[in-house]
């Protein structure tokens, strides 16, 4: 009887205005941090207390609502001034006896405490929150249906009884329908709900593999750092005994103050060029000392270093074609794609009543369209995401091989020159480019150490979850 009464009032039309679920299309699952976020009306998932009743200034608001006075935006210039009483109180981080971390205990703690692991716990409840929320709605939903049932049953008992109270069941009914409490409502309300419980966690992991990223990165920046560092001082000890042999060679009359000159030069290069790895190292630790919530200056051992990172990972060995199975099964973008669909293919459903011509109609239609080319495109996106951070992995691994033989040719090269020079074959000048030359090849293969490092790691997340949350 109550359907019937929907039928005759409303024949099928308000259910679409009321459920509408708008997932904004996007091309970002071309990278690893890519998202397909679904957004809703208020009208699609909140329902008032009553679960029939809205009231039109829910979404009006009056001139005076959005204008302020100038007063409102203006400050005195105390506003704006404080004591250096101002931060007393505050508890910055105490620096403590030498800490020795690896990278795994880095990460455990980036993981587990600090601004990052709390910000991701409280993302983690919101979003249990939210399913709850779904729940909820669906509970609503399912008693106002109940509630109308019973009305109808009054209704066929005692004939007018609704009448007599100044209303019907067909006005209760349209009230209900327009407060968004449909049977379409609740199904797409139970597919969220359902989605936001199965994906709560692998949000929070996709948080955490973020929070893991950044460990990472900032790690290897310091490790980089400390190898250009020693490389530096190893190039400046080698600038110094050059100089020491040339004021030898100088003081016995067999070289010139030219040569003297040219090793000197390459001894204040060098002195510059720790300095600058200094200041480079320096920067590095406090930004590390910074993400993990230590005092900036705290002295820490890092355990670990770029070239046995790269040669005990197994990430390598797994092939393009399992890794882009790994992306597809896991990636959630993906799955929130997915759910994108299910949405739409009800609300079109919903309006299956209007003709097909009807802007109504096509509207849902092409909606529906949209959301899975919107998934068909991510699939293809990722696949090549993933393929290209497996290509990258080989490139960076084949840079790091012809960075090792680049330093062994220089090496030797600064061996042969040294040799020679000291029989007098060769220059002052041939010997300290060959020195030279082997501090960049130094320099070269720690840099390809650290770009092979971290393109294994952005490897291996772009086959999970991902490192971008989603809107549940």
């Amino acid at each position: 009887m109550k359907k019937k009464y929907i039928c005759m009032v409303l024949a099928a039309g308000l259910m679409i205005s009321s459920a509408s679920l708008v997932f904004a299309g996007t091309n970002a699952a071309l990278t690893a941090n890519t998202s397909v976020q679904p957004k809703s009306t208020s009208s699609a998932i909140v329902t008032s207390g009553a679960a029939v009743n809205t009231s039109g200034t829910a979404i009006t608001t009056t001139g005076t609502a959005v204008t302020t006075s100038n007063t409102a935006i203006t400050t005195s210039g105390t506003a704006i001034t404080t004591s250096d009483t101002a931060i007393q109180g505050i508890a910055t981080p105490q620096k403590t006896e030498t800490k020795k971390l690896s990278l795994s205990e880095a990460i455990k703690i980036m993981k587990t405490t600090g601004a990052s692991a709390e910000t991701a716990e409280l993302h983690r409840q919101s979003d249990i929150a939210v399913g709850n929320g779904y729940s909820e709605t669906v509970s609503k939903i399912k008693n106002t249906e109940d509630s109308l049932d019973l009305a109808d049953k009054v209704e066929n008992a005692h004939p007018g009884y609704w009448k007599s109270k100044g209303t019907s069941v067909v006005e209760m009914a349209y009230e209900a329908q327009i407060a968004g409490a449909t049977s379409n409502n609740k199904k797409i309300m139970q597919i969220r709900r359902d989605f936001a419980r199965q994906n709560t966690e692998n949000n929070y992991q996709a948080e955490l593999n973020q929070i893991e990223s950044d460990t990472i990165s900032i790690y290897y920046k310091v490790l980089l750092a400390q190898d250009n560092l020693k490389i530096a001082k190893e190039n400046l000890l080698s600038q110094q005994k050059t100089l020491k042999n040339v004021e030898a060679k100088k003081a016995v009359g067999l070289l010139s103050k030219k040569d003297v000159l040219q090793a000197e030069s390459s001894v204040s290069n060098a002195e510059s060029a720790v300095r600058s790895a200094e200041t480079q190292m320096k920067y590095a630790k406090m930004s590390f000392n910074y993400l993990l919530g230590y005092n900036v200056q705290q002295d820490v051992v890092f355990t670990d270093t770029l070239e046995t990172i790269t040669t005990t990972t197994t990430t390598a060995a797994i092939t393009a074609d399992t890794a882009v199975q790994n992306a597809l099964n896991n990636r959630i973008e993906l799955k929130g794609a997915n759910l994108a669909i299910k949405v739409y293919d009800i609300l079109l459903d919903d309006v299956k009543a209007y003709p097909n011509s009807s802007s109504t109609y096509l509207n849902a239609k092409i909606n529906l369209a949209e959301s899975k080319k919107t998934a068909k495109d991510a699939y293809s996106k990722i696949e090549i995401d993933i393929r290209n951070k497996c290509d990258l992995v080989q490139d960076k691994k084949a840079a790091v091989d012809a960075a090792k033989e680049l330093l062994t040719y220089a090496t030797e090269g600064e061996r042969l020159v040294q040799l020679t020079n000291e029989e007098g074959i060769s220059t002052v000048e041939e010997l300290l480019s060959t020195q030279v030359s082997v501090y960049k090849a130094k320099l070269n293969l720690a840099n390809a150490n650290s770009e092979y490092a971290l393109a294994l790691k952005s490897y291996e997340f772009a086959q999970g979850v991902g490192t971008t949350r989603i809107p549940l």
